[in-house]
C-alpha cells in the first residue's frame, strides 16, 4: 500500500471528514448525510479470476443508516494517477456491494416488513495538480463497442472529481480537515504559496501524515511532537500553526544542509554575502513547499547553481 493511499484513508475513514466530503461534493454543502449516520462497511470483496478467487479493496466504505434502516452504501476511491480502467474498478466494486445485499440477512426490513434494497455510491477522488482528468470517465469511453451493438450495452458514469479544479462554491462547502487538503491542492495546481488558514483542526496526526505523504516534505513528521505538544498548550491546532512550524523547520534544515553543501561540494560558503543568499534560497524553497528541490541541490551542483540564478532575478 502506498504511503499516499495510506494516508488517505486515515483522514477519510473519520465519519465527520466522510460525511463532508459525500455533502460537499454531492450536495453542494447541505447537511445531508450526518456523521452519526454512517457506519463502517467492509472494504474487501471476491471476485473470480481464471478459475481463481481473489480479494479486492476499496479504499474506505460507509454504510449511510437511518432509523435503524440502511439507506445507502458509499465508497470513495482515491486517485493521484490517472486509470483508464478505472470505471471498470468502480463497476466491480459497486457490483459487489449490490451482491453482497442478496446475501445479507432479510433484517434490513421498512417498516412495511419489506426488504429494502439501497443503492450504492462511489466517489473517485482525483488528487493530480498537473493535468486534468482526461481518461475514460464511462464504460462507453472505455469500451470499444460496435455500432450495431451501442444501444443494447448499458452505459456507467464514475463520479469524478479533480480537487484542484474545484470551484471556489465548490470548496468553501466543506466544513472538516477535507478543506484544508483541498485548498492545498488548488495551490499546488497554481503554483502559489499556501500558508494555511485560521480553521481549527480536528484530526491532527492524520493531517500530518497526509500532508507530508502529497507534499514528500518530512518537515511534517518532524514537528509532529511540537505541534502536539502545542495544542496540549493551546487547546487547540490550526492549519497556520503546521505551515508555520513546517517553515520554520524548513529553514533551519535549509541552514544545516547549505552549510553541509558547502563543505562537501566546495562551494565558497566563507563570504557573508554568499552564505547569506544560500541559506536565503534554501529557506525560499521550503516555504514554497519545494522541498524536492533543496535535497535535489545538496548533491547536484549544477542544478544548485541554477536554483540560485533563478533566486536573483
Amino acid at each position: 500500500m502506498g504511503k499516499k493511499d495510506s494516508a488517505e484513508k486515515l483522514l477519510e475513514a473519520h465519519n465527520d471528514v466522510f460525511a463532508d466530503i459525500v455533502n460537499a461534493l454531492l450536495f453542494g454543502g447541505e447537511q445531508i448525510v450526518k456523521e452519526d449516520s454512517l457506519t463502517d462497511a467492509q472494504p474487501f470483496s471476491s471476485f473470480k479470476a481464471i478459475g481463481d478467487t481473489r480479494l479486492q479493496e476499496r479504499d474506505v466504505a460507509k454504510y449511510w443508516n437511518e432509523d435503524c434502516i440502511r439507506i445507502g452504501f458509499c465508497g470513495i476511491e482515491n486517485q493521484t494517477a490517472q486509470d483508464r480502467d478505472m470505471t471498470l474498478r468502480v463497476i466491480s466494486y459497486d457490483g459487489a456491494a449490490y451482491r453482497a445485499q442478496l446475501s445479507e440477512k432479510p433484517q434490513n426490513k421498512n417498516k412495511s416488513g419489506e426488504t429494502v434494497r439501497y443503492p450504492v455510491v462511489t466517489l473517485v477522488l482525483y488528487f493530480g495538480t498537473e493535468h486534468r482528468w482526461s481518461a475514460a470517465k464511462s464504460l462507453h469511453e472505455r469500451l470499444s463497442i460496435n455500432d450495431r451493438l451501442l444501444p443494447f450495452v448499458s452505459d456507467y458514469k464514475m463520479n469524478l472529481f479533480e480537487l484542484a479544479w474545484l470551484s471556489d462554491e465548490q470548496m468553501s462547502a466543506f466544513k472538516s480537515d477535507f478543506r484544508e487538503v483541498v485548498e492545498y491542492l488548488r495551490s499546488c495546481r497554481m503554483h502559489t504559496r499556501y500558508e494555511g488558514s485560521e480553521r481549527e483542526l480536528q484530526h491532527i496526526t492524520e493531517m500530518l501524515e497526509l500532508f507530508r505523504a502529497i507534499s514528500g516534505d518530512e518537515s511534517f513528521k518532524t514537528i509532529e511532537n511540537e505541534i502536539l505538544n502545542t495544542k496540549k498548550e493551546k487547546g487547540g491546532i490550526k492549519m497556520y500553526d503546521v505551515f508555520r512550524a513546517v517553515k520554520d523547520e524548513g529553514i533551519a534544515l535549509g541552514r544545516n544542509e547549505g552549510i553541509a553543501l558547502g563543505r562537501n561540494e566546495g562551494i565558497a560558503l566563507g563570504r557573508n554575502e554568499e552564505r547569506t543568499s544560500l541559506l536565503s534560497l534554501f529557506a525560499a524553497l521550503y516555504a514554497a513547499g519545494r522541498a524536492d528541490d533543496v535535497r535535489r541541490a545538496t548533491s547536484d551542483q549544477a542544478y544548485l547553481q541554477k536554483l540560485l540564478d533563478e533566486y536573483k532575478k
